[in-house]
């Protein structure tokens, strides 16, 4: 029995990574008022490609409030990816990074600060997403999962709020539980 907890514990783990960039958000605020401070992690190969363009759908509109270091947020005030391969999704919450020559995000990193306001009157519990990413030294991604092309990948997702990790574990408890009382 312990040696299958284990190995659930282990699939369940797993299952939380999201692909080759994974973002969430944290909320704060109150009705009307919540600012939605997104967290942008690079899980991808190779270890060079840096993510430096980003971007959120919000329905209550454009309304950045806060931006990372080198994040210009004024370049696009919209983008969609119809041009590229991906969706037509109108993305109005923009940041790309001029700057630090696709380094800003590397693989195994993440950085939050992209922050935007959403005037709804509860906040969203998922937002649509994309990103781009590039490696200065001509690396490609080989994964089939993007749009665009294999050097300058493209990536579009759902972000959503990170369930607390003690949720998982209390539910594989009682699932656990519940098994050995059979």
């Amino acid at each position: 029995m312990k040696v299958a907890a284990a190995a659930i514990l282990a699939i369940s783990a797993s299952a939380v990574y999201a692909g080759p960039v994974d973002v969430t958000y944290s909320v704060s605020g109150s009705p009307g008022n919540w600012v939605l401070d997104f967290n942008v992690a690079n899980n991808l190969n190779p270890s060079t490609m840096g993510l430096y363009f980003f971007g959120v759908e919000l329905d209550t509109g454009r309304n950045i409030v806060g931006s990372p270091t080198n994040f210009d947020p004024n370049s696009w005030a919209t983008w969609d990816n119809s041009g590229f391969g991906g969706s037509s999704t109108i993305y109005n919450n923009n940041w790309i990074d001029f700057n630090s020559n696709y380094t800003s995000i590397l693989p195994g990193g993440s950085l939050s600060g992209f922050q935007a306001l959403y005037t709804g009157p509860s906040a969203p519990t998922s937002v649509k997403f994309f990103c781009y990413a590039n490696d200065p030294n001509g690396g490609q991604y080989n994964g089939t999962d993007n749009f665009n092309n294999q050097q300058n990948p493209g990536f579009e997702g759902i972000a959503h709020i990170p369930a607390p990790a003690s949720l998982g574990v209390i539910g594989l408890a009682g699932v656990l539980a519940s098994r050995r009382r059979r």
